[in-house]
């Protein structure tokens, strides 16, 4: 029964994956010009100490560019940027702000590389320089951006790894000493890079143990106080569950060494605050009270069943 019940699982991500089956139709294939953004839920408590939602907000557009947002992250004072599946990136104001606003740009790559390059499923960043690197599935490859968004170099590591194509950078954090942790979907070790990997050198490795069961990350960041805060996934076919098919959960652990074990902690069942969906996009930010805003983005996968969506949540870690 596992065996078919993983199957199952498998064709109905597939399937919601699948265009002209699940697909928005008559959609226009250019950039949009207008992004809206509605407020879904406020704030509120949660059952779980230390954790509070902030508010939850869905955004659209009238564009098959638009959503698939896989990777986010922090920019300057209120902003943010999502990067989807398919090349683009959503820069775009803290929807809690005054006269929050949102914009969709194409996400240009090194060239010789644009069919190569499209499929972004992780960001991290140096909030000294405004640099940012972009990690690919597929190609297994990280591309280096400037604060303008210009290429800056790339490092293919589909040579140097053993991974499957659609189990690639899932999750890559520049650590506040300038080392670079890459967590792998689905895989059972991760690679740390004393340095910017695109600079060159080779990466140590260490073992990923996940907290539950069927879990696989899907984003991390490092946190204020030195910690990887983790968001991980389940795609649960279930009638208990319902649709989408997913569960999540967000996982705390020491920084992983080389040679070591990463086996970060359940601090929160997202599933018990946020509506069901495909998260996979993570940001953090501390706040003057010490406590972090912890924001996560959805996953859409371009189906007429999900949805664009980002929530944010305060944390307050246990002193």
């Amino acid at each position: 029964m596992k065996k078919w019940h993983a199957v199952f699982a498998a064709l109905a991500v597939a399937l919601m994956c699948a265009p002209g089956t699940w697909l928005r139709s008559d959609v226009p294939k250019t950039v949009p010009h207008e992004i809206s953004v509605v407020q879904i839920a406020g704030p509120q408590a949660t059952d779980m100490p230390g954790w509070e939602l902030a508010g939850i907000w869905q955004y659209d557009a009238d564009s098959t560019l638009f959503g698939g947002f896989s990777a986010l992250t922090t920019l300057g004072p209120d902003r943010l940027r999502a990067f989807s599946d398919r090349g683009s990136r959503m820069t775009f104001t803290e929807p809690d702000r005054p006269n929050a606003s949102a914009q969709l740009n194409r996400q240009f790559v090194e060239p010789g590389w644009e069919w190569d390059l499209w499929d972004i499923e992780s960001v991290t960043h140096d909030p000294e320089t405004g640099t940012y690197w972009l990690g690919y599935e597929q190609t297994h490859t990280i591309h280096r951006f400037t604060i303008a968004s210009k290429t800056d170099g790339l490092r293919d590591l589909s040579k140097e790894v053993d991974w499957a194509d659609n189990s690639g950078i899932e999750a890559m954090v520049r650590l506040a000493d300038g080392r670079f942790v890459i967590l792998p979907e689905h895989q059972s070790e991760g690679l740390l890079f004393a340095g910017d990997p695109v600079d060159g050198g080779a990466p140590e490795t260490f073992r990923i143990v996940v907290p539950a069961k069927g879990f696989a990350v899907t984003g991390a960041k490092e946190m204020p106080d030195g910690r990887l805060l983790v968001l991980m996934r389940k795609v649960t076919v279930s009638w208990q569950i319902g649709w989408p098919p997913f569960e999540s959960l967000l996982a705390i652990g020491d920084v992983p060494q080389a040679g070591g074990t990463f086996a970060p902690q359940i601090a929160l069942r997202v599933d018990n605050v946020l509506p069901r969906d495909n998260y996979e996009g993570l940001a953090v930010r501390e706040r003057a009270d010490g406590r972090v805003d912890v924001w996560i983005i959805a996953d859409d996968n371009f189906s007429v069943f999900q949805r664009n969506l980002l929530a944010k949540l305060i944390f307050a870690p246990a002193p």
